[in-house]
């Protein structure tokens, strides 16, 4: 018996057979597929979990607010004739030219013991040497320590009479008179100086 087509009934058979088996082919292998699955979904977590997290780079901040420096102390501040706010400390900042004037005419005329200490703004060395002047003036609270700026106004005419020619420079007085000068940052000849003037307090 022959169709239409001229199959008979065996060939058509057979292709039934092959699209049967052609289908159960795929379904098997898509099986296969599937069983596979669950034995992959452990290698993928592992290889997952081996790479870095690298998160995506965040937005960077935007750059705080540039503040305005505070303004620097005018000289009258720095240089007011008031003893020194650190606790015991024997520094008085000298703040006029005749301020000056008077302290030196006052240690000369009653024969005190003092320091005078020649510095400057713009001096290196002198902000070198502030720590262990501020020592100094907290171990001796005895011997005032008088910060002269030489820039100041009226100061400069005295400066040749008191042979300053370098800052930093220290004056020792005793009875009224100079008995000790120290030119430079030199911290042990300084301690030393300072120790002697005490010494004969």
């Amino acid at each position: 018996m022959r169709f239409r087509r001229g199959l008979s009934v065996s060939e058509l058979l057979r292709t039934k057979e092959a699209k049967s088996f052609t289908a159960t082919w795929h379904s098997m292998a898509l099986a296969h597929r599937l069983c596979r699955l669950p034995r992959l979904l452990p290698l993928a977590a592992a290889a997952a979990a081996s790479k870095p997290y690298l998160p995506g780079k965040p937005s960077p901040a935007p750059p705080p607010p540039l503040s305005s420096p505070p303004p620097f102390p005018s000289l009258s501040r720095l240089f007011s004739t008031t003893p020194s706010s650190s606790g015991d400390s024997s520094m008085v900042v000298v703040g006029s030219a005749e301020s000056f004037t008077s302290i030196m005419s006052k240690v000369e005329a009653e024969k005190l013991p003092a320091v005078f200490y020649y510095t400057a703004v713009w001096c290196g060395p002198c902000r070198a040497m502030a720590p262990v002047i501020s020592k100094l003036s907290s171990q001796y609270p005895k011997i005032p320590i008088y910060k002269v700026d030489i820039d100041m106004d009226g100061v400069g005419s005295k400066l040749s009479d008191l042979k300053i020619f370098s800052v930093p420079t220290f004056h020792f007085y005793y009875q009224g008179r100079k008995t000790g000068e120290v030119v430079g940052a030199n911290a042990t000849k300084l301690e030393s100086t300072m120790e002697s003037l005490h010494k004969q307090l």
